[in-house]
């Protein structure tokens, strides 16, 4: 209904048949829903101009003055085009914001040629800014029991997914109740694809539990854009030696994009004068929330399968895989044990399935009016923002006067690209308004499978013009 709108305005616009002209170009899609784009990242779809006249055509406009995250630059198109010449303009959506709201754009693109008025073609764009600008887990950490005076240190670790650097502020947390932040390798910024971790630790002054928290600032951009990421802790100070010391006890994975795997290590030293033995630490069906925790061992100098020597540092790797756009909660425990002393410590887990499994853009487009006897084509491309390869490309498939081609892969790897192109044929058998749906999907080693509809619409246009498009 939002293609039909559009159409229809543009349509009401236009002024009587007095003074007619002819098109000066097919110029398409007019309108673009670019759908659900992470936060920082960048998504362009290009816009064609076909020349129809036997002059060279001129343009003017088709830029943006706006802050809410869409962009023009780059393209094939230079200030005119040749006789049956094709170029294309291109777009950018870069979410400023991730609010899941709805964001819109509009600009207009002024077509000139000798001997004809010009012509104005609005543009129209809209998109939602969703998720994390960077991958920051976990974001709530229980260091659990810790012998006061003793410190234990867990890593928040940060990955950087967009296309250049961003800058760290904040973060910082009040010592007062034994949480501290500081070392680790992030520094103040991390480079595009990058990852760096930030170390929090805790040393109880006293026996209790307690809590703290801070918030960890992310900037980039050019003017610069921001995101506050929220980081929480707790912890129980003890008077007591264990077996052994654990850290943590309980995470939070924060946001994690379908497909995606966020891991972090659970660490557990021993305390004894004497080897111990340990086991548990795996998942039940209903512990692991259908398979969405697991673990395996991370190794240490001193460790094995089931033993730690003195003095050990071993860990355990849990990671996260969210299949669903849902809140997940896991649990599972381990047993530590030598002669005369055991103790059993639970693990508790959470974290929440977001975004999609790859990014597909756009999902909505109009070709705009095109010229009986012409063609207009627009590509959607499909990205890899997994860590895993994504296969077996299906759909896409139309009926004429549409048509669908792509050049994606048997397997597309991490952070690749490919295409889908599609594109509307107009003849004397597609007069007027036409519009269609199609679906795309893959999937990943993971069996994380999406289906992305795409909706396409097109006005078959046999009209003679007035002067000056308004």
């Amino acid at each position: 209904m939002r293609l039909m709108t559009c159409l229809f305005a543009l349509l009401l616009a236009m002024p009587s048949l007095a003074a007619a002209q002819t098109r000066l170009a097919n110029v398409g899609p007019v309108f673009i829903d670019f759908g659900e784009v992470r936060m920082g990242a960048r998504v362009t779809v290009p816009v064609t101009v076909r020349n129809l006249t036997t002059s060279t055509i001129s343009f003017a406009g088709g830029g943006f003055n706006t802050n809410t995250g869409f962009l023009a630059g780059g393209g094939t198109c230079s200030g005119s085009l040749a006789p049956g010449g094709t170029c294309e303009f291109r777009y950018t959506f870069r979410p400023r914001s991730a609010t899941g709201l709805e964001v819109s754009g509009s600009t207009a693109l002024t077509l000139s040629a000798p001997g004809s008025p010009s012509q104005s073609v609005p543009l129209n764009f809209v998109g939602i800014g969703v998720e994390s600008m960077v991958d920051i887990t976990p974001r709530s950490v229980d260091f659990g029991d810790t012998l006061v005076g003793e410190t234990v240190t867990v890593p928040v670790t940060v990955t950087n997914p967009t296309s250049e650097a961003v800058l760290f502020s904040g973060g910082g947390i009040n010592p007062g109740a034994g949480f501290t932040g500081n070392g680790g390798t992030c520094g103040g910024s991390l480079v595009a694809g990058g990852t760096c971790q930030f170390n929090y630790s805790f040393t109880p002054n006293a026996t209790g539990g307690v809590t703290g928290s801070t918030s960890l600032g992310v900037t980039t951009g050019s003017p610069p854009f921001s995101q506050n990421v929220p980081l929480s802790f707790s912890g129980n100070g003890v008077n007591t030696v264990g077996v052994v010391s654990v850290r943590p006890v309980g995470i939070d994975f924060g946001p994690v994009r379908l497909g995606s795997r966020l891991t972090v290590p659970f660490v557990f030293t021993n305390l004894s004068a004497v080897q111990i033995n340990y086991s548990g630490g795996g998942f039940s069906e209903q512990g692991s929330d259908g398979g969405a925790f697991g673990g395996q061992i991370g190794g240490g100098s001193g460790c094995t399968s089931s033993t730690a020597a003195v003095g050990a540092t071993c860990s355990i790797i849990y990671r996260f895989l969210a299949r669903e756009l849902r809140t997940y909660n896991g649990s599972t425990s381990m047993g530590f044990s030598r002669p005369g002393a055991s103790q059993n410590v639970a693990y508790a887990f959470t974290g929440r399935g977001v975004g999609t499994v790859g990014q597909v853009a756009a999902r909505e487009l109009d070709f705009g009016d095109v010229q009986i006897g012409t063609s207009q084509t627009t590509r959607v491309s499909v990205t890899n923002t997994t860590g895993l390869d994504l296969v077996g490309f299906v759909g896409g498939n139309l009926v004429s006067p549409f048509s669908a081609t792509n050049n994606c892969p048997s397997a597309l790897a991490p952070g690749a690209t490919c295409e889908f192109t599609f594109g509307f044929n107009a003849s004397s058998s597609s007069i007027g308004f036409r519009e269609t749906q199609t679906s795309i999907s893959f999937t990943n080693a993971d069996g994380v499978q999406p289906v992305y509809n795409i909706r396409l619409s097109a006005f078959g246009d046999d009209r003679v013009f007035a002067d000056g498009f308004e």
